[in-house]
């Protein structure tokens, strides 16, 4: 999928989206950890806790079953990554049924603001689509206020708030 994204001075700046495919691949998703760590505030955690968890929860795009999840990369003109996806089978939990889940989604942040994070989450809903699932879902933390005004600008709505306290 190729899309036309921004212009700088008088030439078009264009890229296309691709399945990931290597350790490279996977090098470039991992190197945005600090963008999506950077945006979480959690009280009852320390900054520490929440480096470990994104690592974590950034290698389980690799280890869920290929045939219910995909990894998408912007890739521009040069071959440059500059954005990624990341979806996989969820679960909506009020009908107690598969929904399309997007786990993860960065972009390189002198990117921001140019599209490719919407072209994502467009590929996203063609993919959930495809696998027929009638919902998708994501978790966002409430901290992360460009995060939510983005999501909702998509078309997602809040359905619940986890609320948590350190004992």
């Amino acid at each position: 999928m190729r899309v036309k994204v921004w212009q700088l001075g008088k030439s078009d700046v264009s890229y296309s989206i691709r399945l990931e495919r290597d350790d490279e691949d996977r090098r470039f998703i991992e190197s945005l950890n600090p963008r999506l760590t950077d945006v979480i505030k959690a009280p009852t955690h320390t900054p520490d806790d929440v480096r470990a968890f994104q690592d974590a929860f950034t290698a389980t795009a690799w280890q869920v079953d290929d045939e219910k999840s995909a990894t998408f990369l912007a890739v521009d003109e040069a071959g440059d990554r500059i954005g990624y996806i990341s979806v996989r089978e969820g679960s909506d939990d009020v009908l107690n049924e598969p929904c399309g889940y997007i786990a993860l989604l960065a972009i390189k942040q002198e990117h921001e603001g140019r599209g490719i994070a919407k072209s994502l989450v467009k590929q996203a809903e063609t993919w959930a689509k495809g696998m027929g699932f009638s919902r998708l879902a994501l978790d966002v933390f409430t901290s992360n206020d460009h995060g939510l005004v983005f999501y909702q600008r998509a078309g997602f709505q809040p359905e619940t708030v986890r609320v948590i306290k350190r004992l």
